[in-house]
C-alpha cells in the first residue's frame, strides 16, 4: 500500500505534466514520445545500482522489451492525441475500467476465488468512473479519440501483463530501460528534438519543464513495476488513486473544480478504492 501511495504521488506529478506538455507546450505524439522516452531513460539508468539487474540472452527477454517498448510507445502517443481534448483528471477516470479485468486476470493466474465484497467496490468504482466520463461528454469530443482511448487502455492493461511474463528472463527495471532506448532510437527522425523549442510557444522553459519531470516519472516506473509484479489488481488501482490526488488538486482551482455530476462520481470512486484497498481489513 505504500509503495502504490509512492507511485501515486510520483505520477500524479507527471500526469499534470503531460497535460502541460500539450495543452501548453503544444508537443504533439512523436515530440512527446521521444521526450518521455529519451528524458526517462537517463534517469532511469542512474538507479540500475539499487535495483534487479536480472538478464537473460533469451529470445523471451527480446520479445518482453519490444513488447514494451510498443506499450508505451501507444500509451505516449495516444495520450497526447486524448489530452488535446479530455483532461488528466477524465483520462485517468477511464482507466479504472481495468479494475474489472485485472482482477479477474489475478485471480485466474493465481487461483483464488473472487471475493464478493472487493467486486462490489470494484463495481462502485467503476459506476463513479462512468459518472465522471459521462459528465465530460458535453466537451469532449469522443468520435474523435474513442480509437486511440481504447488503444491507450490496451497499452496500459498490456504493460502490466508483459512485465509479469518477463519475470523469469529479465528484471523490470532492465526490460523498461531497453524498452525506453529503442522507442527513442524509432522515434528520433520523427520527433525531430532540435527543433522542439523552436516550435513550442513554451520554447526552452517548456523543454526543460518536461524532461525534468522525468526524474520522478523514472522513479515512479520503477515503483509501477514492483506493484505490477505483485499484482495486477493493484497496479490497475494506481490511476484511479491518481484520478484522486488530481480531485483534490482541482479543488483549489475555479477551472477545473468538480461539480454536479462530476464531484458525485470523484466521490464515489474515493469510496470503492479505499473499500478495495481496506477490504480484508473488513473481512478480518
Amino acid at each position: 500500500m505504500l509503495l502504490m501511495l509512492a507511485v501515486v504521488g510520483l505520477y500524479t506529478i507527471t500526469s499534470l505534466n503531460d497535460k502541460y506538455a500539450v495543452s501548453k507546450a503544444k508537443y504533439n505524439g512523436a515530440q512527446l514520445t521521444f521526450l518521455m522516452a529519451a528524458g526517462t531513460a537517463p534517469f532511469l539508468a542512474m538507479l540500475l545500482p539499487w535495483a534487479d539487474r536480472t538478464l537473460t540472452f533469451t529470445w523471451q527477454a527480446a520479445v518482453c522489451i519490444l513488447l514494451i517498448a510498443l506499450s508505451k510507445y501507444l500509451e505516449f502517443d495516444m495520450s497526447a492525441k486524448i489530452l488535446e481534448t479530455m483532461s488528466a483528471f477524465e483520462l485517468k477516470a477511464w482507466v479504472g475500467i481495468l479494475l474489472f479485468v485485472s482482477y479477474f486476470t489475478d485471480a485466474l493466474m493465481y487461483g483464488f476465488t473472487p471475493d464478493p465484497l472487493k467486486i462490489g467496490f470494484i463495481v462502485l468504482t467503476t459506476a463513479g468512473l462512468a459518472m465522471i466520463a459521462i459528465s465530460g461528454r458535453g466537451k469532449v469530443e469522443y468520435k474523435k479519440i474513442v480509437i486511440p482511448l481504447l488503444l491507450y487502455l490496451a497499452a496500459r492493461f498490456g504493460y502490466g501483463f508483459v512485465m509479469k511474463w518477463a519475470e523469469p528472463y529479465i528484471s523490470s527495471t532492465l526490460t523498461l530501460l531497453f524498452a525506453l532506448i529503442v522507442l527513442a532510437a524509432v522515434m528520433l527522425p520523427a520527433a525531430k528534438p532540435w527543433i522542439i523549442p523552436k516550435e513550442s510557444p513554451e520554447h526552452m522553459k517548456g523543454l526543460l519543464i518536461v524532461v525534468l519531470c522525468k526524474i520522478p516519472n523514472a522513479f515512479g516506473l520503477m515503483g509501477e513495476n514492483a506493484v505490477a509484479a505483485e499484482s495486477l489488481t493493484n497496479f490497475s488501482f494506481i490511476p484511479p488513486m491518481i484520478l484522486i490526488v488530481i480531485f483534490f488538486v482541482g479543488l483549489f482551482s475555479k477551472s477545473t473544480r468538480p461539480t454536479g455530476l462530476n464531484l458525485a462520481g470523484s466521490v464515489v470512486c474515493i469510496i470503492g478504492i479505499l473499500g478495495f484497498q481496506l477490504a480484508d481489513l473488513i473481512i478480518a
